[in-house]
This record gives C-alpha cells, structure tokens and sequence, in this order.
C-alpha cells in the first residue's frame, strides 16, 4: 500500500484519510499489540484507534508523510503503557498507599511495559534496544538525547527544553532534524547501527 497524500489529509481529504488509516493501521496495532497482548489483549485494538485519532490532530505540525507511521507507533506504545499503568495501579487498589518493604522482592504483578514472557520476544526486544541505542548515540547532539526524551521517556517540549538548557521552540527542530536523521541512516542500510 503506498502512503497518503500529506497534502490531501492536511486539507481533510475523507478518501485520502481512509486509505491512510488502512496505511497506519498495521504500526498503531502492532506497538499496542506488543505492550498489551500478553496482559490485556482486549484493549489492543482500542488503543490502536485512539492512536490514530491523536495522530489526526498532530497532521498540521507534520512536515512529511514519513513521520506518520513512527509518530502513530510511539502514541500507540505511550497509550499502552498507560493503559497497563492503569489496569496494575486498579489492581493494587489505586490511591492506596503502600511503603516499599509490602511490596513482593520480584515486583510483584507490575511487568516491565514491554516484557513479554517469551525468552525470545525478551532477546528481540534487548537486541532492538541496543540497536536504537547505538542509532541515537550515532546522531549529533543534542538530536539522539531530545528523541530519546520525547519518544522513549515521554517527556513535553517544556520539559526537554528545562532539562537541556535549551529554547522551547528548538525542541521541534531537534526531533524533525533527529528523525530525519534516523532515517538517513536506515537509507544507507543500518548495517554499522
């Protein structure tokens, strides 16, 4: 399936956004899908929607048709995230108050967000761990470290601004110029990343 015309959708073009939905689709369920399958396969789908309804409203601010799919699969991955947050903060009585020492020595039932139980998924996910990680540390700085703040720790442009010492506004450059970046590495074939 090709991409979507970034114009058309920018305008709200109805046919262009139901092929860019059948487009976005296979990431927004794929990054819910691997958060959520393994503790709450019921809510993947869910919360692949609400990723692309929030990606919706982010389309004036995008520059390029190649920022959706990476963009939808991180709003999937924070949505899922939360979503587990929720349902283990439920599960352990929300709002209650615990101190550390009535906490289970092996965390009890709160799994690392990404952890699936297969060895295997475990394996994949440290070897695209360690592959991304050397990916944002190839990228100038403070490129690697404001993508790594915005996508991978969740932070608002105010606070990566704070935390790096930098403007705001400068916030947005950093992560269209680390995107671009990123994907001028992966052209060249990723083999050294």
């Amino acid at each position: 399936m090709n991409a979507p015309d970034l114009q058309r959708l920018q305008r709200g073009d109805r046919e262009a956004w139901v092929d860019a939905f059948h487009w976005l689709w296979p990431a927004a369920s794929g990054a819910a899908r691997v958060t959520l399958e393994a503790r709450l396969p019921s809510e993947v789908e869910d919360v692949a929607i609400a990723a692309v309804e929030e990606l919706v409203e982010k389309v004036p601010a995008l520059a390029s048709i190649d920022e959706f799919r990476p963009l939808v699969a991180s709003i999937a991955h924070n949505k899922a995230v939360s979503r587990l947050r929720q349902h283990f903060a439920a599960k352990r009585g929300s709002g209650r108050v615990e101190s550390p020492g009535d906490q289970p020595e092996d965390g009890g039932e709160f799994p690392e967000a990404v952890a699936e139980d297969s060895p295997v998924a475990a394996l994949e996910q440290k070897e695209l761990a360690e592959r991304l990680g050397r990916l944002l540390a190839e990228l100038t700085s403070p490129q690697g470290e404001v993508l790594a703040d915005y996508f991978l720790r969740g932070l608002s442009y105010e606070e990566i601004a704070t935390e790096r010492g930098v403007a705001k506004g400068s916030v947005g450059v950093y992560l269209k110029r680390g995107l671009a970046a990123m994907r001028r590495i992966w052209g060249r074939g990723g083999k050294d990343v």
